[in-house]
């Protein structure tokens, strides 16, 4: 074989692997809730015997690259249901840095990138910014030493975050960080962050009327799926549900005042078992989906299993409402929480299945006309929470 034919074999060898790398080329089943926070990794295997082997799939300690993938809010770099693990993928900003956004320069004056030094209590990073093919800022790229996956897209999101807020503040431009992509780099173990994409569905029509309520608390429920923000989503179901019990005490204590009996709500419980789950959330769903164990291990959290829904509003999901509000201000000054913070967002999203299933419960309850007429309730004796008491849920 000729030089040039081995280096022309050699070549389309390298980007046979790269393309391998870059991508999941195979469609992925359907896996969690739509429109959830989730993580994917893509582990290598190595030759039996090889020590990488036994690199535990969240990584090690060892060195990290993380790079953060920008996007202009409602516009996405790749579509909703391609879950690319290329690092080069462009992102998208308003932030103009080189041409041909910004006025080209002399010869040898060109931006090919921006950097931002950043330091916090865990210590120095350094971000390389680097446009897309228009001159925007698209991609923020860090090397870091970190004991696992989670650790440092912790580590990176912690310490560039509040870099990205001050430009948008400052500038008034949004900085919207669409997906982080992390590289155990001696091994090539990799992980990028995803939104479930959405189910494709038939459409179901109406044919009544909707009240006034219905339409103000529903019209809350699609400003949530719309919403980019776990913590705005959380903030527009927590008040569907706030609502939907402000209603009931009113219907109450009118009974009350005209000498009537008192309604009696149904007494609603989280699912104790997956058994008891899969049929209650086909009652506030419909269609007979199929609930995987990725979507019911994110509502069957362990500290909600088996409680009354009214337990749960008045304590856990209160307390991260409350939590929520004491970042915009409290009687003390003390802020507690950031947006700025992952952890307090992995707070917000393991809240998220859960308090959407309760909104679900809570409409089809209050509303069993205008929210899923035609889905049967599952029988009695698979729902916890068939009895009724006056004012519970």
């Amino acid at each position: 074989m000729g030089k040039a034919s081995k280096a022309k074999k050699e070549r389309r060898l390298r980007e046979a692997q790269l393309q391998r790398a870059r991508g999941v080329n195979e469609p992925l089943p359907p896996f969690g809730l739509p429109g959830q926070h989730q993580n994917i990794v893509m582990r290598p295997v190595f030759p039996e015997g090889d020590p990488r082997n036994d690199i535990p799939v969240d990584g090690a300690l060892g060195r990290y690259r993380v790079v953060l993938t920008l996007a202009r809010p409602g516009i996405l770099p790749k579509p909703e249901t391609e879950f690319s693990l290329d690092p080069d993928v462009p992102g998208d900003s308003h932030l103009a840095i080189s041409p041909p956004a910004v006025e080209r320069r002399p010869v040898g004056g060109q931006v090919t990138r921006i950097q931002f030094e950043t330091t916090t209590d865990q210590g120095r990073l350094i971000f390389n910014g680097y446009p897309n093919g228009n001159g925007f800022l698209g991609r923020l790229v860090a090397e870091l030493d970190a004991s696992s996956l989670r650790d440092a897209q912790y580590k990176a999101h912690r310490a560039v975050a509040p870099t990205l807020s001050q430009i948008s503040a400052q500038l008034d431009v949004p900085m919207h960080v669409w997906r982080i992509h992390t590289t155990f780099l001696p091994t090539r173990l990799q992980q990028i962050t995803v939104i479930n994409p959405f189910l494709a569905t038939a459409p179901v029509f109406h044919d009544g009327e909707m009240s006034p309520e219905y339409r103000g608390l529903v019209s809350l429920y699609r400003e949530a799926l719309e919403s980019t923000s776990p913590v705005y989503q959380f903030l527009c179901l927590y008040k569907i549900a706030e609502g939907i019990r402000l209603r009931r005490d009113r219907i109450t204590a009118e009974a009350v005042q005209r000498g009537d009996q008192p309604p009696r709500w149904p007494s609603r419980r989280i699912p104790d078992t997956v058994a008891a789950c899969v049929p209650w959330l086909n009652s506030i769903y419909g269609g007979n989906r199929q609930w995987d164990e990725m979507a019911l291990d994110a509502i069957l959290v362990t500290e909600a299993r088996g409680k009354k829904i009214n337990k749960l509003l008045d304590k856990e999901m209160t307390d991260l409402r409350v939590d929520i509000a004491h970042a915009l201000s409290d009687a003390t000054g003390n802020i507690s929480m950031t947006a700025d913070e992952m952890l307090h967002i992995e707070r917000v999203n393991k809240s998220l299945p859960l308090m959407k299933c309760i909104v679900r419960r809570l409409l089809k309850d209050d509303f069993p006309t205008e929210f899923l007429p035609n889905v049967a309730d599952q029988p009695e004796g698979h729902d916890p929470g068939a009895a009724g008491e006056p004012g519970e849920a």
